[in-house]
């Protein structure tokens, strides 16, 4: 192994220092990332749907902020795919208008595993603001398993996971690009938490996919497109019958 410290010496020093700079005039890795596209995802089948407007959700904001809770007991219904997709759409939307130009620089790219769906095929998709592609139907549930580090996560309903191009937020403010895309995607995540919790749904935010177990199946190469944070979305849990009798 290499025991070369530099490079790690710079990052720590860029996080801490900070800079009085504006985005974009931060020295970067090599200032080349214009010129390094990021390669178009293989998708199996582009635009397979685009999300109608989001119903009216059963839970108020106060309703929603005192149910909310982090859960990994997961019910058994399949979790309804176009409601669904439109509130991860809806999400990336809200980032969008939230930072305008800033966020074209830097996009962050929502994909969604849904697991167990009603109205769709299992499979993995993206979402993007103006339709959903699918990019391949799901691998064994072993391989899941592997991508979520902890088993109980891969029995949810859906997984959704945000992505960003590292190569792209460096050159947009260097040190504090990273910050930025990953304040954005943890924002994204924990607004669909939100949105879901709000439909009766539930889950947990999670630091995302293990890096090695995604490469491939969602070409993911930790820089052009790097997996940031993840939340998992399903059904209650039913109470047993006895309790909810009592």
């Amino acid at each position: 192994m290499r025991t070369d410290f530099e490079t790690l010496r710079e990052l720590v020093a860029g996080f801490s220092s900070g800079s009085g700079r504006r985005p974009g005039e931060e020295p970067t890795s090599d200032g080349l990332a214009g010129s390094r596209p990021r390669p178009p995802l293989d998708c199996r089948a582009p635009d397979v749907l685009v999300p109608g407007p989001q119903g009216a959700y059963p839970y108020d904001l106060h309703q929603t902020f005192e149910r909310r809770s982090s859960s990994t007991s997961y019910g058994a219904e399949p979790l309804e795919a176009e409601p669904l997709l439109t509130m991860v759409r809806d999400a990336l939307a809200d980032d969008v208008r939230t930072w305008g130009e800033d966020a074209q620089a830097c996009p962050l790219e929502p994909f969604i595993l849904l697991l167990r769906p009603s109205g769709a095929e299992p499979g993995i998709y993206r979402v993007r603001l103006d339709g959903v592609d699918l990019v391949r139907p799901l691998p064994d549930a072993e391989v899941i398993e592997g991508m979520t580090v902890q088993k109980e996560f891969a029995r949810a309903g859906a997984i959704v996971s945000v992505a960003a191009n590292l190569d792209e937020a460096d050159s947009w403010g260097g040190a504090s690009g990273y910050r930025f895309a990953m304040s954005r995607s943890a924002a994204l995540i924990y607004s669909l938490h939100l949105r879901a919790v709000a439909r009766g749904l539930v889950g947990t935010v999670f630091a995302g996919f293990a890096t090695s177990a995604v490469r491939h199946l969602l070409d993911s190469d930790g820089v052009s497109r790097h997996q940031m944070f993840a939340v998992t979305i399903a059904s209650p849990q039913e109470a047993p019958p006895d309790q909810r009798a009592g």
